[in-house]
């Protein structure tokens, strides 16, 4: 039997079926991915664990997914002040991860040290700016946001979508985040850096949606999800070598050793997995009756 990911967890500790209105599951969607981010957010303060810094930008990557599948239903204000908030914290951590992540690709080469202190100072910057933040918590800043359901859902055809069953938006944000994904064509070797990292978010929307919302289908995506994580995991590889580079430019820290050999079979998996993953069937289309 697979191993459930974490989003597919989350969307059964919230409760959520084929039937379960489309406001209300989006609700507690994002207060039980808030809650993730809070925790993990909290412990860096305490942790040096690099851990709690990634699973807090996930947990924030995941809420966005959630806004931009849930689009056709919210205002524009509304997409873009959540929007907001979910950036602004996600932009804050992402000099720390990406520092961290430098650090543990060059454990146990020459500059490791200058790379761990680095990471240590910028751990340090961020435990400071945390703890001089005495606002709202995050789950209860966005539950402010889509308290008020009149601005929040303004006009009968995203009052339709947000009273519906879920299952009905969830196929509808599934299609749209699928063909996104087919528009990059069939060579990812052709995309420029920009265009690569924008399929690569795309991607990540792809297969968030899939995991919260899989178990409402009767087919299940098993399969795509297998290829899908292959294809996340070597793109992943590819856009960390890509940040560790431009920050040698910037300060002179080193790549590891075989960087080049590392990037360039990334990029040979990431390929052959989307060959892979174009030929899988929709599995989305089965909708409420």
């Amino acid at each position: 039997m697979a191993k459930k990911s974490k989003a597919a967890k989350l969307a059964k500790s919230a409760g959520i079926g084929r039937d379960t209105q489309a406001l209300d599951a989006l609700r507690r969607l994002l207060r039980e991915s808030a809650t993730i981010h809070e925790t993990h957010r909290g412990a860096i303060l305490t942790e040096d664990d690099p851990e709690h810094v990634h699973q807090a930008r996930v947990a924030l990557r995941r809420m966005r997914t959630l806004i931009r599948g849930f689009g056709d239903m919210l205002s524009p204000k509304t997409q873009r002040r959540i929007g907001k908030l979910l950036k602004d914290r996600f932009k804050a951590l992402g000099p720390l991860r990406d520092a961290d992540v430098h650090a543990e690709a060059l454990a146990g080469q020459p500059q490791s040290d200058k790379a761990a202190a680095t990471a240590a100072e910028l751990r340090q910057a961020l435990r400071d700016d945390l703890a001089e933040d005495t606002g709202l918590s995050l789950k209860m800043q966005i539950e402010t946001i889509l308290h008020d359901t009149g601005t929040a859902i303004r006009g009968d055809r995203r009052q339709r979508l947000a009273q519906g069953p879920v299952g009905v938006i969830a196929s509808r944000a599934l299609h749209v985040a699928w063909t996104e994904l087919l528009s990059f064509g069939a060579d990812l070797n052709r995309l420029s850096p920009d265009d690569l990292h924008e399929f690569r978010k795309r991607a990540k929307d792809m297969r968030y949606l899939t995991e919260f919302f899989g178990t409402l289908f009767t087919e299940k995506p098993d399969h795509m999800m297998k290829r899908m994580a292959k294809m996340q995991d070597a793109l992943g590889i590819v856009n960390d070598l890509q940040v560790m580079k431009a920050r040698q430019h910037q300060d002179g820290m080193a790549l590891p050793d075989d960087a080049d050999r590392i990037e360039a079979k990334a990029r040979q998996q990431s390929q052959k997995a989307w060959q892979k993953l174009r030929a899988e069937p929709v599995w989305w289309a089965d909708l409420p009756a």
